[in-house]
Order: structure tokens, then C-alpha cells, then sequence
């Protein structure tokens, strides 16, 4: 039985009533009835953050909360309740980042960014989700669904004015990293860029407050290298810049995008955007095997085989193919660039014939894979 423990969060009593389907405090719980009421509740740890704290509170909460080691701005989790990091850096000037690294949580983390009217920053998400030893494609579609809605694979943009919840699942392999962004800080980030479009496609009668979508291979391939790299890199600050910039570049032009096609009259309802997720998880995952077909893929997504063609191309804009190549050679470049000969790069991921590789890798990059492992 999951019982009732009390989070010392700054909130005095948090737990969450899976009942109410909220957040609650210990003045909301009075006498043996309630008592027992709240022995039905789910643990969970949770941070609540105002808008003027840093993300340096996170590790003053989780460290006591699940008696992590902390050092050099790094929260190593022991083992007990979980294992990765959690690290934090201010890359410049109103710029905050969080990443989370972590796997096998005994309880869900949860992290809440309180509304705060007048907040001139918006909080930007990458996360991937993963449920370790099976694929989401195994699992049956109710499930898969269940997963999505709670902690799964996208990138989003949320107005600090509206504040947000991020939850990380237990039992998860979760990369994420959440930064904090004020509103003139981004064209520090992003050259040329006017900030004051976002806030108002965020503030149009047609959006949002908050928007997001699913993820994709650009984005996994970077969170991956960026978790190898950030704890042991000489230089954290600056390499964690270069990555933030890169990062909320392609969230910026699939942003744009989204709205173009919302305008359009061609968004995605929430079920296309988790069957076109499936399929996307699939190609990313299996790029070591042959392409897989549309039936199958049809089966994945509970479409029909023209209606998936036509939405994928609109969302993510390559064919199924084409997105499916696109991420096999990505991962073949970065092979390349660890110096690893071509003809084993070629069959590490997939190709039977060099020759075959060496024309598909000429055609995307414009050079042959000789050529970009020796350029001189």
C-alpha cells in the first residue's frame, strides 16, 4: 500500500490526491478518515518554483528528499531511488538550464513552475521518454497512450505567466532538459530573431499559453550527446550554450511550423500526434534494420496507410522513407566523426553494401564518407 509522506518542499504537506486529480496540502487533511484517505494517495516528490528562484532550488529539495550526493553543481542519484543526475547551469544572462538524466525513479518527480502574471520568460522542454526493455511499438495502443499523456517524448514552449507542471514518470529512462528563457535574452540565443512573435502566437485568440509536439531524431541525437558530455566537459557553461542554441533553433522553426498548419486548418488532433509519435519512435529506434514498410507502419499508428503518408509528410516534412534514412546516416556521421573505418560504419548500421551506403551518405551530405572522414 502506498502511503502518505510528507515532502519537505517549502509547501509544507504536499502529496497528490489521485481522487481530486490535484495537488494538496496538509490543511486539507483533518481526523482518522482523512488520514486514511490520504494512505490512498500516490507518493511522489514534488518542487514547487516562483519565477524569481533558481533551478539550484531542485537540488536542496530532491538531495534531502532522496539523499542524493551533490557536487559541483551535479545531484548523483544513489541507487535507491533511482540512478543518473540532475546538473543546472546559467549559461548567460537570464538563461537557466536544468538537465535530467536519470532511470529507475521509485517515485514520479515532479517539478511546477507557479503562474506568475507579469513573467517576462517562457520555459522551454526537450524531453525523451523511454519505457526501458520494450519498445512503445510492442506495447498495445491503450497503453502506449496512458504512456504519452504522462511523460512522453516532445519538446514545448509555456508563457511563465500561466506556469507549468513537468512530471517525470518512476520507472522510466528519461533525458530532459527544461530551460528558463527571459524574453530578451532569446535573441542572445538566436541571432535575428524577434521574440515578440512568439508572444504573440502564444497570445492569439487561436493558440496557446503552452504548446507542444513530438519529438524528433535532432533532437534525441543532441540530448544524447549532450548527456554523455556535460558532467566531464572542461568547459560546461560554454559547451551547454552551444547545445541550448542548437537545440531552441529546431524548437523555434518546428514552432513556426505548427502554427503555419494550425492556420491552415491542418493541426494534428492529440491522437495523430501520439500514433505519428509511435511510428517516428519506431524508425528512430530500428534504423539498424531494414526499412520496414507501410503496412506495418500502418498497424503501428492505427492509420490507414494513405492518411499516415500524408500526415507524417505534413508534420515532420520528409516522407517515411526519407526521415527513416535521414536518422541512419545521422548516426552514421557521428560514427565517422569517432573515426571508425567506413566499411564498418556501413554495416554497424545496417547497410549489407558499402557501395549502397557510400551512394546514400553522397546523396544527403553531398560528399562520399571517405571524403568527410578525410577532408584533406
Amino acid at each position: 500500500m502506498v502511503t502518505y509522506r510528507k515532502k519537505t518542499t517549502g509547501i509544507s504537506g504536499i502529496y497528490y490526491n489521485r481522487e481530486r486529480g490535484e495537488l494538496s496540502t496538509l490543511s486539507r487533511i483533518s481526523g482518522r478518515k482523512d488520514f486514511h484517505q490520504a494512505n490512498k494517495i500516490y507518493a511522489m516528490s514534488y518542487v514547487s518554483l516562483e519565477n524569481s528562484e533558481g533551478f539550484l532550488k531542485c537540488f536542496e529539495v530532491i538531495a534531502e528528499d532522496k539523499s542524493c550526493i551533490v557536487s559541483d553543481s551535479v545531484l548523483y542519484f544513489s541507487g535507491k531511488t533511482g540512478k543518473g543526475f540532475i546538473t543546472v547551469a546559467g549559461v548567460s544572462a537570464g538563461i537557466e538550464v536544468l538537465a535530467v538524466n536519470v532511470s529507475q525513479l521509485t517515485e514520479d518527480l515532479t517539478i511546477r513552475f507557479l503562474p506568475s502574471p507579469g513573467a517576462d520568460s517562457y520555459i522551454l522542454g526537450f524531453d525523451d521518454t523511454e519505457i526501458p526493455g520494450k519498445p512503445d511499438n510492442d506495447l498495445p495502443v491503450s497503453q502506449v497512450s496512458s504512456a504519452l499523456e504522462k511523460g512522453y517524448s516532445a519538446v514545448s514552449i509555456t508563457d511563465s505567466a500561466v506556469g507549468r507542471t513537468i512530471t517525470f514518470p518512476r520507472d522510466r529512462v528519461i533525458r530532459s532538459l527544461i530551460v528558463r528563457v527571459r524574453k530578451s535574452s532569446l535573441d542572445h540565443l538566436i541571432k535575428d530573431f524577434d521574440a515578440g512573435t512568439i508572444a504573440a502566437i502564444l497570445r492569439s485568440p487561436e493558440g496557446a499559453a503552452s504548446l507542444s509536439w513530438p519529438i524528433t531524431f535532432k533532437y534525441r541525437l543532441l540530448l544524447n550527446d549532450f548527456m554523455t558530455e556535460i558532467i566531464q566537459h572542461p568547459f560546461r557553461e560554454l559547451y551547454t550554450f552551444r547545445n541550448i542554441s542548437m537545440l531552441v533553433e529546431y524548437l523555434l522553426q518546428q514552432f513556426f511550423v505548427m502554427d503555419k498548419l494550425r492556420k491552415e486548418g491542418n493541426g494534428l488532433s492529440t491522437q495523430d500526434t501520439q500514433s505519428l509519435s509511435r511510428v517516428e519512435h519506431h524508425l528512430c529506434f530500428h534504423y539498424k534494420q531494414e526499412f520496414p514498410g507501410i503496412e506495418k507502419l500502418s498497424r503501428i499508428s492505427a492509420m490507414s496507410p494513405t492518411s499516415l503518408k500524408t500526415k507524417f509528410k505534413r508534420y515532420y516534412g520528409e516522407t517515411l522513407l526519407g526521415y527513416y534514412v535521414k536518422n541512419k546516416l545521422e548516426h552514421a556521421r557521428k560514427l565517422l566523426d569517432s573515426k571508425i573505418p567506413v566499411k564498418v560504419v556501413a554495416t554497424e548500421i545496417g547497410y549489407s553494401n558499402p557501395s549502397h551506403f557510400t551512394l546514400a551518405f553522397k546523396k544527403e551530405y553531398g560528399f562520399s564518407p571517405w571524403h568527410y572522414l578525410n577532408p584533406h
